[in-house]
């Protein structure tokens, strides 16, 4: 099945601009930075993209002020292309945001794009917008697709939005977020057969995750775990899906470093 996964993690989402954003208040000047990674598998938005097998994850980018560009990557599924031969599918996650912060509100903003691309799987390339608002521990971020992939796993129009709080208890960072999708209908290529409904509108997942920055000597590493929990009602086979995929509670181990 042709499907990336990552909670940006935001694995989600978060990890795509971890270390390399600045605010518009920050001095105006060029920071470029990255980390790399080793996570138990690679799950996007509920969805397993490395059939439980471990991920080499990371990113490098550069910001200033408050603009900031980049690319994360990770190896996901198998290709099943026959001219790659079975090769692990690697995509490249690229990456252009702009921040701020509204006057005297205590409000911060956020717009972007993001370019999905996968090397031995073009066909399922597809691009996203995004923008956000946060105060305080709380924020609200929704992603349009404004293209379909060539082969219609991702069509235009499909929404998903995260609503997130994040906090540090004892020293460990501590986040949770409900997503919510809204999912473009097409009787052709998101069909319902046989009553079964893959694609069901609404909230559809939760996600939880701890994480604490360590340090030995002078590595920085930041150990976490993330749990997602797809909440979607059961389709009429008793299963859970998400862009079309089956899905269970999954859990995510992984260990950052900064560089």
């Amino acid at each position: 099945m042709k499907m990336k996964n990552i909670y940006l993690s935001m694995l989600t989402a978060a990890t795509l601009g971890m270390g390399l954003s600045t605010t518009a208040a920050q001095a105006e000047d060029l920071s470029i930075g990255g980390d790399l990674g080793v996570a138990s598998q690679y799950v996007w938005r509920g969805v397993p993209q490395t059939a439980s097998k471990p991920a080499v994850q990371g990113d490098v980018g550069a910001s200033l002020g408050g603009l900031s560009a980049g690319v994360w990557f990770s190896n996901a599924y198998g290709s099943t292309a026959p001219q790659f031969g079975g090769r692990d599918v690697v995509e490249f996650d690229w990456t252009l945001d702009y921040s701020g912060s509204i006057a005297d509100s205590g409000v911060d903003y956020s717009v972007g794009y993001i370019g999905y691309t996968y090397l031995y799987d073009s066909a399922a390339n597809f691009s996203e917008v995004n923008a956000g608002l946060s105060y305080g521990p709380v924020s609200l971020t929704g992603y349009y697709t404004v293209k379909d992939s060539k082969n219609k796993w991702y069509l235009k129009g499909d929404t998903w939005v995260d609503l997130g709080a994040s906090t540090t208890v004892a020293g460990y960072d501590v986040s949770g977020t409900v997503s919510y999708a809204k999912w473009k209908k097409d009787a052709v290529n998101r069909a319902v057969v046989g009553g079964l409904d893959m694609f069901k509108s609404g909230i559809n997942l939760v996600t939880l995750g701890v994480s604490k920055e360590m340090k030995a000597g002078d590595v920085a590493f930041t150990p976490s775990l993330t749990a997602t929990i797809p909440v979607i009602k059961k389709a009429s086979d008793g299963n859970r899906y998400i862009y079309g995929a089956a899905v269970t509670n999954e859990f995510v181990a992984a260990v950052n470093f900064a560089y």
